[in-house]
């Protein structure tokens, strides 16, 4: 799916080298502190390790900052993992996509060509036993030690952080992998359990087939969650839960290739789009995005901002969901400047393996 692939530092199967000597960024020192605080006012002894993780539905992109830091406290630390996850350079300093700027092209052009390409792409006969791999670069700005300052007031909450792999059942019935590097050092393994269908969404490649329409008005319905002869409200937040939920499709689950054109279409469909040459994701990488503006509830803080989607400008392949922030600091406290990442998932590998701890 992706035809942008990160290098790779290691060949598969080398060794994990040894952690670095590092400071955690603020957020995380908390974050594992209040869980430990937790534990002992539980009374619990030690975490349970390599707990199985059912993923839900949708989990872009406040609930997976909760999800994130909830699997992280609690699984096995190894440096012995058969396979080392890929360490990439973290962009510091580098968030901001400072040559960003408005495209004439609009947004209904560029989707329909970002649809078009994806038609085009092919996806080999995929059996139930197989897993889903893809390997991503979260970032949050709370987690960024560079744009936090102690003495100012920042909540508990855990945000996706670094580098991570993950091998997600086929059909949901065998068990996955995660293994993540929040900070560059050691590998953090989790196991992942099986899935359950759910209600209104997919949760693995199977239900992907299965319940996802493969036409615009289909795809247009589903983003919306209209049922039977319901009409779209017009309100805008109706339209940013679509887009919303058409990032989450992207993000979490690979989609063959009628049903991401069928996304595309959908996604052209909703008002207030722009077009953006020059955006930037987590990992660094430069390509020409699609976003809508507002007043986002879960940026509360942050003013207006711009959600995205990132693609390749050569293959129009999708690259990122970021955030984007849109406005000068508000005060001292305020350290993101306009055109600053707020957050990003970037995709850096996305395929079909035979099973887990295998790379393609």
């Amino acid at each position: 799916m992706n035809d942008n692939p990160s290098p790779r530092d290691e060949p598969a199967g080398a060794g994990v080298p040894a952690a670095v000597e590092r400071e955690l960024p603020p957020g995380r020192h908390r974050v594992l502190r209040e869980q430990l605080m937790r534990e002992i006012e539980s009374g619990g002894g030690t975490p349970v390790v390599r707990p199985a993780w059912r993923r839900p539905a949708f989990v872009w992109p406040a609930v997976a900052a909760v999800l994130t830091a909830t699997v992280v406290v609690g699984a096995a630390v190894t440096q012995q993992a058969a396979l080392p996850l890929t360490t990439h350079a973290d962009g510091s300093g580098d968030r901001r996509p400072a040559e960003a700027r408005r495209s004439d092209e609009s947004a209904a052009e560029l989707l329909e060509r970002v649809a078009e390409a994806a038609g085009k792409r092919s996806l080999p006969k995929v059996r139930d036993d197989q897993f889903v791999y893809t390997e991503r670069e979260d970032y949050h700005w709370k987690m960024d030690s560079e744009k936090n300052d102690m003495p100012c007031p920042m909540t508990l909450e855990g945000y996706p952080y670094g580098l991570r792999e993950v091998w997600w059942s086929v059909d949901g019935q065998h068990n996955g992998l995660s293994r993540e590097r929040p900070d560059g050092g050691e590998v953090v393994e989790i196991s992942i359990g099986t899935q359950l269908p759910v209600k209104n969404g997919v949760n693995f490649f199977r239900e992907v087939e299965d319940e996802l329409p493969t036409d615009a008005d289909g795809m247009y319905r589903y983003l919306y969650g209209l049922k039977g002869d319901e009409r779209a409200s017009g309100a805008k937040s109706a339209h940013r839960r679509a887009f919303d939920k058409a990032s989450a499709l992207l993000a979490e689950q690979l989609l063959p290739p009628k049903t991401e054109a069928a996304l595309y279409r959908a996604l052209a469909r909703i008002p207030g789009l722009t077009v953006y040459e020059g955006s930037v994701d987590a990992a660094g990488r430069t390509g020409i995005s699609v976003g809508l503006e507002g007043d986002w509830p879960e940026d509360r803080g942050h003013g207006p901002t711009r959600h995205e989607l990132l693609f390749d400008t050569r293959t129009l392949a999708f690259l990122a969901g970021d955030t984007v922030k849109l406005d000068p600091p508000a005060d001292s406290c305020d350290t993101l400047e306009a055109g600053d990442l707020v957050l990003s998932v970037a995709i850096l590998e996305r395929a079909v393996v035979d099973r887990t701890s295998e790379r393609p």
